[in-house]
Parts: structure tokens; sequence; C-alpha cells
């Protein structure tokens, strides 16, 4: 089963995670060896970036709880990185290792081996690292320049001359020759093989030039594949994930994916999502198996003292059946053995088993320092003291019984508390595994195309969409105003550009509505005032043509002509899930609109919560109502700043 990624891997993955060049950095957590980037994208949103040193890189959906105290490397990197933007993704060479340029600091992630993380400034001096390192070539610690393991080929970019010098001299087998000097791992080397038809174990240096010729061809081809992310499966069990398909994998079962990330992402994420099961009640599965393991000594103990009851109980009763045998027995060896003593007697004893002596074979030990002969009765050994009468020599073994019972007691008793705990354990097991997981799966649904700005819809029904910063404020009025629509801008610096949908359709309230969205969401909730002005205007009077000697920044427009204001509108919203196109979703807009659409809600204005903790409060009264909203949503699309609640109608 794979547990990294290759090389090839890499260059297929970096050339998606290009589309994150310009996003943000919100948060960073770790857990162990993975680092997760939390980042938002310009109307996209949240994209989550997860590197696991010495193993993978590539946006994940599996996010794993963060620990209560972030580690040390944690605070280093929000301190450098957070609120930055990733200016650029690159892999190194062909090698396992790929460079984010994040701000003025670049994040670099090895991903061969044991892995690291490391950060270094512009001059490539590392600041941080996961793990401090040395190596005979380089060392890994703060103030030292980072150096790069030794390159190799790449097998992207090899000249034909390059490839055919390198390969003939090698004399290993051709399959080893291209895993190793070509760093393109074992799978690809066999891909590239079977379909240049050439056999892996022939000698590098034994093949002609139209082998090589044929075997470069197919390396061109194989890098240059299109990308076809699949997963692997064998018995139903993934085994492998891949960004194109292979003439290697071709009898077995696949499952397609859009990109590497969705693929890598289901593929490293069930494991994730396994260890995560492993790890929940790993010390309750360890205190089990122990326990199991007293239970069953306990259980062997038990057997063991029931025989002992059993045997000594027979035996004892043997005595007793063959009484007047044993009397006369003992009578007689007694006599024997005064007469004789021990030593003597005991020859005679061997004398008589030699010559048939049916007493002399009955005995099976003499036990001179006990006083005591071992015969065999009934196909059970007995060991008679000579000194005792029968009785006496029955009530030894009654004893024994007697005693093996009191213990057989105690180890039941014993047993029964073991079987307790064991339940009980059992009982703390399950109610582990029906608690959450602490990693979860983040349902990212697709989403409407207005959602990537601040939106809401009208009492009217109407669809009022406006920007969230200066990239979105530029595409709401340049890609999606049209001539049927309106115009909003609140009497605000830093106002969003407010567009009404099909708006010379709309009525008054709309028109209201529709200026006080662009009040509530401008500066004016984060500074904390109560109402302020607006205005709506027709489409053809926005332009980006700037006063004479003037320049017009990115997000910025002129309004020239007639404005029809709107003075003392509240800064106050409402938060609730409305039905839109058969799919709920999370709408923020003015209290009448909200209304109009669901008879839950919750109604909010500028206060004192900062606005991640206000989420999470809203999120919580949301599910009390039913609804399961993810927090990052909620974040979209509340305003900006601190906020408190007014009221909540359920």
């Amino acid at each position: 089963m794979k547990q990294e990624m290759s090389s090839v891997d890499i260059k297929y993955i970096v050339e998606e995670l290009k589309t994150l060049e310009g996003a943000r950095v919100d948060k960073i957590y770790q857990d162990k060896n993975r680092v997760r980037i939390k980042l938002h994208t310009t109307g996209e949103g949240r994209n989550d970036l997860i590197i696991e040193a010495g193993k993978r890189i590539h946006l994940t959906t599996y996010i794993k709880e963060a620990p209560q105290h972030p580690s040390s490397f944690t605070m280093l990197l929000r301190k450098y990185l957070s609120g930055s933007r990733v200016e650029k993704i690159e892999q190194h060479d062909f090698d396992r290792i790929v460079k984010l340029k994040i701000g003025n600091y670049t994040l670099i992630a090895e991903l061969f081996q044991k892995g690291n993380i490391i950060l270094v400034d512009e001059n490539n001096v590392i600041i941080s690292a996961m793990r401090y390192e040395e190596f005979k070539d380089r060392t890994i610690k703060p103030q030292h320049v980072y150096l790069l393991p030794p390159a190799r080929e790449n097998p992207v970019d090899i000249l034909w001359e390059n490839f055919r010098e390198l390969i003939s001299s090698q004399d290993v087998e051709i399959v080893r020759a291209l895993a190793r000097k070509l760093n393109m791992g074992g799978l690809y080397a066999e891909e590239i093989l079977l379909r240049a038809g050439i056999e892996k174990t022939k000698r590098a240096n034994a093949l002609d030039e139209n082998e090589l010729k044929v075997i470069f061809e197919k390396i061109k081809e194989v890098f240059n594949a299109p990308k076809k992310a699949n997963i692997i499966y064998k018995n139903d069990n993934p085994i492998d994930v891949v960004p194109i398909e292979l003439k290697w994998y071709e009898s077995y079962k696949k499952k397609f994916f859009t990109t590497f990330s969705e693929a890598l992402d289901e593929y490293f994420g069930k494991i994730l999502l396994e260890s995560a099961k492993i790890e929940r009640t790993k010390k309750l599965q360890n205190k089990k198996r122990q326990l199991e393991a007293t239970l069953r000594k306990q259980e062997e103990m038990i057997n063991g003292f029931k025989n002992q009851i059993q045997e000594n109980q027979e035996i004892g009763d043997l005595i007793y059946t063959n009484f007047a045998f044993i009397e006369n027995l003992l009578k007689e060896l007694s006599k024997a053995v005064e007469k004789l003593g021990w030593k003597e007697f005991k020859e005679r004893v061997e004398n008589g088993k030699k010559s048939g002596n049916k007493i002399a074979q009955i005995i099976k030990n003499i036990d001179a320092k006990e006083k005591a002969v071992t015969i065999e009765l009934d196909g059970k050994k007995v060991k008679l003291y000579l000194n005792k009468s029968v009785g006496e020599n029955a009530e030894i073994y009654y004893e024994k019984a007697k005693k093996a019972k009191h213990k057989l007691e105690g180890a039941q008793k014993a047993h029964k508390e073991t079987l307790k705990k064991i339940k009980e354990i059992e009982k703390l097991i399950e109610e582990e595994e029906k608690k959450e997981l602490s990693v979860r799966k983040l349902e990212k649904r697709k989403k409407k195309w207005f959602e990537k700005f601040r939106w809401f819809l009208s009492s009217e029904g109407f669809l009022i969409i406006a920007g969230k910063d200066a990239t979105t404020n530029e595409i709401v009025v340049k890609r999606y105003m049209s001539e049927n629509d309106l115009y909003c801008h609140a009497d605000i610096y830093g106002a969003p550009h407010v567009v009404i949908k099909d708006g010379k359709k709309a009525g008054e309230k709309t028109l209201f509505e529709a200026c006080q969205f662009a009040v509530s969401m401008s500066r004016a909730w984060k500074e904390g005032l109560y109402s302020g002005d607006a205005y709506w205007t027709d489409p053809n009077q926005v332009t980006k043509k700037a006063p004479s000697g003037e320049y017009l920044g990115k997000g910025a427009f002129m309004v020239y002509g007639k404005r029809n204001w709107m003075h003392g509108l509240p800064v106050k919203l409402a938060v609730g899930i409305v039905q839109y196109e058969e799919e709920k979703l999370p709408m923020c807009g003015p209290v009448e609109a909200v209304k109009a659409h669901t008879d839950k809600y919750i109604i909010i204005r500028p206060g004192r919560m900062k606005k991640s903790e206000f989420a999470k409060k809203l999120a919580k009264i949301l599910e009390r109502c039913g609804y399961k909203v993810d927090l990052d949503e909620l974040m979209q699309i509340l305003p900006p700043g601190n906020s408190e609640i007014v009221e909540v109608i359920e």
C-alpha cells in the first residue's frame, strides 16, 4: 500500500496547486509531522493545504482537530506567514521537494525519507524547521543557509544525448538504472519498460541504440501523459493513487477523480481516518488486551483447580473403596521397612518386580525421607504414608481437594471481576467510537455562482450581490452588472459595490433593503455605527473613467449623474437558512428580507464579540433550529467586524 508520494506525483500535484498562487494564509495548524495551512482564495473561499513531512502535499477536506496548545513551530509559522499571500509554488528540479513562496518567506516541504518542513527567509537562511538535523553535506538548524540535497537528472527535461550516455554507462538492470538515475521510482520505471516492450532485467549497458530510443520516447510519453487521477484497488482495498492512467494497473479496479488533489485526499484521508479511530481507543484497547490475557490465565488456573479437586477427591474415595487392601498393604510394608531398613527394602522391591511379585509391581516409587510409597491403583498413582492409617492417608487427599476448592472460589471471584472490567472497558470503547472523530471530512458543496460575493434575496425575491474586497468589487461591476440591473453604494469610504440583479423591475422594498445592505456591509459595521446613508442609480452612470488627472485603482469606480439617496438606514442584519433552487443556503441580509424567506432567524448588529467566536455562537443556534452549517460558510456571509445578537426568532 502506497505510503508516500513519488517525484512524478509531486510534478503533477504542483501543477494543480499553482491555482493557489494569490491565496491568503488564514491560519496554520500542526499535528505531529503534519502541517495544515488554511487558505482563503478570492472567489473560492476556503482551501486547506496539507503537508505531511516525508509523505504528501495536496488540498484536503479531512480536517484533524487542532491541538489545544499549538507547538512553538506552529506559532512561529503563524507569526511569519499569517495574512501573507502565496506567491509561488514549485517543485525543486524533479525531486520530492516543494517550495512555497509566501510573502517574504519560503516554506520548504521535504517529502523524502523522514521528511521535514523548513521556513527560510529571503536570503535562504533557515528561521526554523519542524525537526533540526545534521547531515554530512548540510545542516537544518536556525541561522544556517538552507542547502538542497544533491540534484539528480530530471526525466522530463533530459536530452537524448545525456540520456544515452547516462544509461549506457550503468552496469545494472535497466529498471534499476531508470528508477535511481532518473529519480522516477520503481513503478514508473516498470511502466516505461512495459510500454517499451523491453525486459526489465536486461542490463542497461547491454541495450542497443534503438532500444534506448524507444525507452527515451516512452519516458516523454509517460511524463507528458494527460492527467487522469485515479485510485487503484485490489480486493476492494486501495493500494495506490496515481495522477495518470498506467498500463501497469490495466487489470485493476480503479476510481477516477477530476483532480489529483481529490484522489490523494480520498486515499490518504481514509488512512488518516483509520489511524484516528485506532488512536482514539488505543489506550482502552491495550487495557482490554491486558485484561483478556489475565482472563486466560485465570481460566487456566480455574481448570487446574477443578482438576485438582476431582483428582484428589477420587484418590481419597479410592483409598476408602480399597480400605482392607490398603490397610493390609500398609501393615506389611511397615513391617518390612522396620525389619530391613529403607535401603534393603528398596532392593527387595526391585528384585520382586523382576521376579513378577504382584505387590512389588504396583509400587511405583519409594520416598524414604517422607516414609511413603506411591502405588498404582485402578490406573491412578496413590501416595501412601506408612506411618499413617488408611483414614489419615485418605484425609490428606480430601484436604488437598478442600484447599483446591478454596483456591477455585478465589479464582472464580477474580475471573468474574476481570469479566466485569472487560465489559466496562468495552462500554467505554463503544462510547468513544460513538463520539465524533478528531478527524472530520469537510463536505464542500458546489456553491452557487453568487456565493463568491456577499449576497441576499430581497423580500420581493430579487438577488442582490456585493463585493467583498477590491478584486470582487471589480468583478461585480465589470462582469455581473448589466443594463437591467441597479447599482447601490453607501456614503462611506471602502463600502462595497452592490448590484440588484434585474433591479429595474424591483419595488421600493428591494431598493431600501439593497441600500441598507450596502451600509451594513461597509466599514460602518466595523466602526460600530448604528445608521448610515446610501444611494441607488442606473448602471450606465457607473464607470471606470476617472476625472482628469486622477487614477482609479482596483475595485474603484466613478458615479456620474443623479443619485437616489436614502438616509438614516439602520446598520442591522439577520442570519437564517433560506431555500433557493431546491437547496438550503445560509444567508445574511436585511431583517425583512431574511424574515420573508424563513421563520427562524437571528437578528444581529455591531457589537464586541470577535467574528470567529460570533460565527461559532450562530452555528450552535442554527444547529438547535435543525440546521448544520459549516463555520467557514458563516464567516463568509457575516459583515466585517465584531457583532452581537439582538434577538433569536425560533
